[in-house]
């Protein structure tokens, strides 16, 4: 028994215990026992954060990630179902976004999208210390047939040694990119909180990717007694910088009515490569 205090052994535990046969387990919210007297919880909420709140009476281990930015949304897509098992729809084509990185890792969300708005986030990679000869062998091994891979905008930044952008030695390699809107990242971040209801992602295979989103946070400040802007970048931020790719070229354009949005013809897996 226990209550939340991050992602530790204790976490872990109720993982294995979800997923092995002979092993118990339970899960009671204070919203759902009505143990705890409504005037009680009422009061506890005034006095404590939202997260607090979340972690000590709602169970929730996102919560429990201080200034965390998705915990809401990633709590109610658990709860609603959405954190599952997904498979790969053969007749949509997969989309890739990445956050490319030099020194710090390479994310990469695959997902695909429906007519009807839902997204599949069907999977996710992520690696350093890798050029992109490593990242078109993963592509090739996944198996997917690609819609289109869609990179940072600072992929057309020259590099300094060979005069070439990674975008051209991309394209060399037959990973043809589509460059995502430059925004500003708390435009970004809305974008992705906007996304993520519509998101179903297979637990599996997304599970890395999941704990990134879970952990991308602010730092608070306590001189101000206030979170900063800014999110802190750490390990999480790769793969929450690729979901922000993700999110944001996802809106339409102000100008193009959504339903003419279309995708490129799919590829097989070995066409796009030559």
């Amino acid at each position: 028994m226990g209550t939340p205090a991050g992602k530790n052994q204790f976490y872990d535990v109720i993982q294995q215990a979800q997923r092995e046969p002979g092993w118990f387990y339970a899960c009671h919210k204070a919203s759902e026992t009505n143990i705890i007297d409504a005037g009680e919880l009422a009061s506890a909420a005034k006095d404590m954060t939202a997260d607090e709140y979340a972690q000590e009476y709602e169970c929730s281990f996102e919560a429990s990630v201080k200034g965390a930015i998705f915990a809401g949304e990633l709590s109610t897509a658990r709860t609603q179902g959405r954190v599952t098992s997904v498979p790969v729809d053969p007749v949509l084509p997969v989309d890739t976004d990445w956050d490319l990185g030099v020194g710090d890792s390479t994310a990469i969300w695959f997902s695909q999208s429906s007519r009807s708005g839902e997204v599949r986030i069907v999977d996710y990679y992520e690696a350093s210390g890798e050029g992109l000869p490593h990242y078109r062998q993963v592509l090739q091994a996944k198996g997917f047939t690609y819609g289109q891979h869609w990179a940072p905008h600072d992929i057309q930044v020259k590099e300094l040694g060979s005069g070439r952008t990674r975008l051209e030695v991309a394209a060399s390699l037959g990973i043809k990119f589509q460059v995502a809107p430059n925004v500003p990242i708390e435009d970004g971040i809305h974008a992705a909180r906007m996304l993520l209801p519509r998101c179903w992602f297979d637990a599996g295979r997304c599970e890395k990717g999941l704990e990134a989103l879970q952990h991308y946070r602010r730092d608070y400040n306590s001189r101000l007694n206030e979170f900063k802007a800014v999110p802190v970048h750490d390990w999480a931020s790769h793969g929450a910088d690729a979901f922000r790719y993700l999110a944001v070229r996802q809106q339409p354009p102000k100008d193009k009515p959504k339903d003419d949005w279309g995708y490129q013809q799919p590829m097989s897996p070995t066409a796009w490569m030559s």
